[in-house]
């Protein structure tokens, strides 16, 4: 078995395998390692915001469900209204299928995978790093943490350097023949039933993906809205029904890490969640492209500081996700005033739906989120 590699990826999602692939296409010895065997169940709600498919360097029509051009917004589960852009803003993909499906991608394009083993252990050495697993030793020049919030590198990295959660709380509602066709023609937005967050409906190709986000302080009364919206009829008379899953997004600070010597992070053990949305792909990609010009400098130049991949990060990722933070705070604080200015303000929707296609970034609006600057 090889054990010597140009870099190990810890973890195989999006971020992770998306680096593996564009590594291999340079003939960068690379290896990625999962704890999980894939494909595996993955809490999320499945949308793919459509300015992530710029990103990816192969065709991933096959992964998707449902594309979706249109939303229907509600306030506190009353007052529906429907916006439509014309063109896919939101695709719908499940998630395990997805994950495995970028992972076969990477392991086509050359990378190696080694599913069901888990980093438990890691040392700098003369070298370059010493990468342990519950099962194998591997040396490596270069380490990265794609491995989320609960990850080994994640956390040798951060250290104890304060980050942001949205908590997120979600379950999967198989469709039924006979069952409202008009539930799986639009996503669905509902504000104003939790504090600083929203309740979300993502149609899928046989089920609807619902969730509820917010901070995590208000974890209690969130859960009770969502149960409370979806109803009996979802839950069952005595709370029985699907699983109810919770899941955190991370949101860096400005002092959170994203690199250390011979090591760096990508996707959420990066924490470059958006705190307006919640999502987390789109940046998780865009910090995989980044990592590959860093990675492919370090080697070139045996210099592994990663100084670089910091820098692109903070000015094209970070600036993004401070902006998604004010936005956050305006629009929950004034919801109902929002919520009508969507509702009202065909102008104001389509910019919305130019930040989520990618056409405009959150600093090209930052001015019209201000209620007193209309």
């Amino acid at each position: 078995m090889e054990s010597r590699y140009d870099v190990i990826i810890s973890g195989a999602g999006p971020s992770g395998s998306l680096l593996g692939f564009l590594l291999s296409q340079k003939d960068i010895r690379t290896l990625v390692i999962d704890k999980k065997n894939f494909p595996r169940y993955k809490i999320c709600a499945g949308g793919l915001q459509d300015r992530i498919l710029e990103l990816i360097p192969f065709d991933i029509s096959s992964m998707i469900h449902k594309s979706f051009g249109s939303i229907r917004f509600s306030l506190k589960g009353r007052d529906n209204f429907i916006k439509t852009h014309g063109s896919p803003i939101i695709h719908t993909i499940d998630r395990g299928e997805f994950d495995h499906f970028l992972a076969d991608r990477a392991a086509g394009n050359g990378c190696s995978i080694r599913f069901g083993e888990e980093v438990i252990d890691f040392e700098n050495n003369n070298i370059g790093i010493t990468v342990k697993t519950e099962k194998h030793k591997y040396n490596t020049k270069i380490l990265i943490g794609a491995d989320g919030i609960r990850g080994l590198v994640h956390r040798r990295v951060i250290g104890k350097a304060g980050i942001l959660r949205i908590l997120g709380y979600e379950l999967e509602k198989k469709c039924h023949p006979g069952e409202d066709p008009e539930k799986g023609r639009h996503i669905g937005l509902d504000f104003g039933g939790t504090k600083r967050g929203y309740l979300w409906a993502f149609p899928k190709k046989d089920s609807i993906s619902y969730g509820i986000g917010g901070p995590v302080d208000t974890a209690v009364s969130m859960k009770k809205y969502f149960r409370q919206y979806l109803g009996k009829d979802l839950f069952g008379n005595n709370g029985t029904g699907p699983r109810v899953m919770a899941q955190c997004i991370p949101i860096r600070k400005e002092e959170t890490p994203l690199c250390r010597e011979r090591v760096l992070l990508i996707g959420d053990a990066a924490c470059l969640g958006d705190a307006f949305t919640g999502e987390g792909l789109y940046n998780s990609f865009r910090s995989s492209h980044h990592a590959l010009k860093s990675i492919a400098a370090a080697l070139k130049r045996s210099e592994y500081s990663f100084k670089d991949y910091r820098e692109a990060i903070i000015e094209d990722v970070c600036r993004d996700i401070k902006i998604s933070l004010t936005f956050s705070r305006i629009f929950f604080t004034y919801p109902l005033f929002f919520y009508k200015l969507l509702k009202t303000n065909d102008k104001f929707f389509r910019l919305c739906c130019e930040v989520l296609k990618g056409s405009k970034k959150y600093s090209d609006i930052s001015g019209r989120l201000n209620p007193f600057n209309r």
